[in-house]
């Protein structure tokens, strides 16, 4: 058995590296489809989208696993590299009914309609009794037909009258969605040259340029519709939803109450009522509501946005209760479920807003509020690939929602995909300019991708305009800190504290500058004072015992950190830093109860259980160990730790060498650099008798770690097994000389002996 402290220290720090596969091509492209089926059926449509390009890095021409591919990114929201994939898919199976008409249906739906027309007829002719192709077909022709022969109509129609503005409006309609952006602007010009006070043109031109973030054209043409018709309903709940996407809501109410005025219609009153709400003016909304709960239709909608009122009040027990009132009559009410969800959530009662959630969505599949609300709580549960196809769906049903944006660009950031995450930052940034949240992504995006001129001149401006927001300022303490400026950062973190003392990437940067200038009490005495002014707050606990262990205080680290995870048993970050106050202070037992609690809060938690793994390794419970890895394998099949040491017990423990062989082969893939892994693989070798395969791989071991004497004996066996004489007599010699008593020494002498 190898020395089991070199695997926990060696390798605990490869825990969480990317993961690969090596091997032979055509059985490795099996095995990532059978890994891509497995995510697929556990709904990680993400992760399976990884292991069928995966599938086809080793063949191109791997139809099946395009057409899984295709299959996949539908599933993830993502119609782009959905239909690229079909297509080729499509192209390696000309005679495959099923991925022919994938091919066509996604063609049509992209708008290419004489492609999706072409696959659709040639299945068509060959199966004429097929009824998905003869429809397919027919979408086909229609979309062909209909826009095409729509917008001929309409230009027959201008020659005929050319002073009619209606015709050059919805000739610009359909150019728009024809994606003909500059003639769809010409034909909007064109009606509104005809007829200068038609609202209905000046209001589809101003739709135009909004929705192309042209907002000062946009703007103009609203402002003429406004001065033409001031009481125009159309017109005045237009721009009321204007003013509140472009960040001006003071400037919607105007509009929604004479809209209110002019319509007097239930619907009306509840799009005020929700402005009221949305702005913080309770009060001014539950009288709206209250007029509206006797509504056959709207009614329901009112009590459920009662009831949200009565908890931003505090009154939880009533607005729960007025919520399951309302579920018990209209169990596939979506609002009601979004809200009870959001009551859940807040009290971090996941699995219940979960299920709530996921009623809604079922209830109502293109609802986006719902699909939001699904992908808050799918990240609350640390299910990213999850939370990000919930967050995709919100952007297939509304392009334009900086919300899900901002959500995903986070979740790209946390997963070490920066320039994604700016991407999709800065698109929420020009949906929604006046977003906060969406400009500090922005920047800690940037700062990721070490762009820190740029990075700060977003800072800056947002400093500017909003000079009392404590997150941008702990924002520029952080770039300040990137820019070694650590006089700034300090000023910038201080300014973050006094508007809100519970900042705590400003405290962590205050702490981080004091420890590492050498001024271990000031660290002290800053978390001291933290926690004394919020004692509850579980961030500001772990920051205050990580800092004790930094300045290896582990038993006030402890105290600290216990407290922590009692406030809030969801502060993940408190475990891992308790479990090693544990291991320091030997106590081995608790350090292991910390990771297993960790799993237990996390969907896939793959390093905390490879540490659990670690562990009983060094306690020697090889059973337990054993079966730890083989649920890290489950989870993950490419974790190169648990790979490794799984491979290594089955070795050493009468396991099957030909999975000990294809687990130490994920982990070599994974940490082609990796002594230990190296070494593992070797010594399989030796094991099935592949002397030049184990010579090779314990040759690398030993390269990168000279000094181990394991390293040196596992050689020196590969060596004299193949008759190489010399070349054992020197390792086996290295290896007794560098450590006289390591396990398996008598039998290095013994075979050192006999050479």
């Amino acid at each position: 058995m190898k020395s089991l402290g070199l695997r926990v220290f060696g390798l605990a720090l490869a825990v969480a590296a990317t993961f690969g596969c090596s091997g032979d091509p055509e059985r490795l492209k099996r095995e990532y489809v059978e890994s891509g089926d497995a995510y697929v059926r556990e709904g990680h449509h993400n992760a399976a989208i990884i292991e069928y390009r995966n599938a086809i890095q080793q063949d191109p021409r791997f139809a099946e696993a395009r057409h899984k591919l295709a299959n996949a990114y539908i599933q993830a929201g993502d119609g782009v590299n959905a239909l690229r994939e079909a297509v080729r898919a499509a192209d390696l199976l000309p005679d495959d009914v099923e991925v022919q008409l994938q091919a066509a249906n996604l063609l049509i739906l992209a708008g290419r309609f004489d492609e999706g027309r072409q696959r659709a007829k040639a299945v068509v002719d060959s199966h004429p009794g097929n009824v998905p192709a003869q429809i397919a077909l027919g979408n086909a022709l229609a979309g062909l037909r209909d826009l095409e022969r729509a917008i001929a109509q309409i230009e027959e129609a201008i020659r005929l009258d050319p002073n009619r503005s209606g015709s050059y409006t919805n000739l610009g309609t359909l150019r728009a969605a024809a994606g003909d952006v500059a003639r769809a602007e010409e034909a909007f010009t064109f009606a509104i040259d005809k007829d200068p006070g038609s609202v209905p043109a000046r209001l589809a031109a101003a739709q135009f340029y909004w929705l192309s973030s042209r907002t000062a054209e946009a703007q103009r043409h609203l402002d003429f519709a406004l001065e033409a018709a001031p009481r125009d309903a159309t017109a005045n709940r237009f721009a009321a939803a204007y003013y509140q996407a472009t960040g001006r809501p003071e400037r919607a109410e105007h509009h929604l109450r004479t809209a209110v005025d002019v319509e007097s219609s239930p619907t009306a009153r509840l799009l005020l009522a929700d402005y009221y709400l949305a702005t913080a003016r309770s009060e001014a909304a539950a009288p709206v509501l209250q007029e509206l709960i006797d509504d056959p239709a709207l009614g329901r909608h009112a009590r459920t946005r009662l009831a949200t009122i009565e908890y931003l009040a505090g009154r939880v027990d009533a607005a729960i209760a007025a919520l399951d009132e309302i579920l018990k009559i209209h169990p596939h009410d979506v609002q009601a479920l979004i809200a009870r969800a959001s009551i859940s959530y807040d009290q971090k009662q996941f699995a219940e807003a979960l299920a709530y959630v996921r009623t809604a969505t079922a209830a109502d599949p293109g609802s986006a509020q719902a699909h939001f609300a699904d992908g808050r709580v799918l990240a609350a549960l640390k299910r990213p690939e999850d939370a990000t196809a919930a967050f995709n769906e919100v952007l297939r049903l509304n392009p334009h929602a900086a919300a899900a944006q901002i959500e995903l660009s986070r979740l790209h950031l946390e997963g070490g995909v920066p320039d994604t995450a700016v991407r999709l930052a800065a698109t929420a940034v020009k949906t929604e300019p006046t977003r906060v949240d969406a400009r500090l992504l922005l920047a800690r995006g940037l700062m990721a991708r070490r762009e820190l001129l740029q990075a700060e001149s977003v800072l800056e401006q947002l400093a500017s305009a909003l000079p009392n927001v404590a997150a941008v300022h702990a924002q520029l303490g952080v770039l300040k800190q990137l820019r070694k400026r650590p006089a700034d950062a300090t000023a910038s973190f201080e300014r973050a504290l006094q508007l809100d003392p519970e900042e705590l990437e400003a405290i962590w940067g205050l702490v981080g500058l004091e420890i590492s200038g050498g001024r271990m009490d000031a660290a002290k005495t800053r978390v001291g004072a933290a926690v004394a002014r919020s004692p509850r707050n579980a961030g500001i606990l772990t920051i205050a015992g990580r800092t004790h262990l930094l300045i290896g205080n582990a038993t006030e680290a402890e105290s600290l950190l216990t407290r922590a995870i009692v406030a809030d048993p969801n502060e993940q970050r408190a475990y891992p830093l308790l479990a090693q106050v544990y291991l320091r202070q030997q106590r081995v037992d608790e350090a292991r109860r910390q990771f297993e609690r960790l799993a237990e809060r996390q969907a896939r938690p793959v390093a905390a259980l490879t540490m659990v793994g670690l562990i009983y390794e060094m306690q020697d419970h090889i059973q337990d160990a054993q079966k730890t890895y083989e649920r890290v394998i489950d989870l993950d099949p490419r974790a190169a730790v648990a790979a490794n040491n799984l491979a290594s017990i089955y070795t050493e423990h009468g396991g099957n060498l030909d999975v000990a062989l294809r687990l130490a082969q994920t982990a070599k893939a994974a940490l082609p650099e990796n002594a230990e892994v190296s070494d593992t693989l070797g010594w399989i070798y030796c094991k099935k008798e592949l002397w030049p395969l184990a010579i090779t791989a314990l040759r690398q071991a030993v390269e990168i770690d000279p000094g181990s004497a394991i390293f040196q004996y596992h050689l020196g066996m590969a060596y004299a097994r193949s008759g190489d004489t010399v070349q054992a007599r020197q390792s086996l010699q290295a290896a007794l000389k560098l450590q006289p008593d390591f396990e398996g020494a008598s039998d290095a002498a013994r075979i050192l002996a006999t050479l």
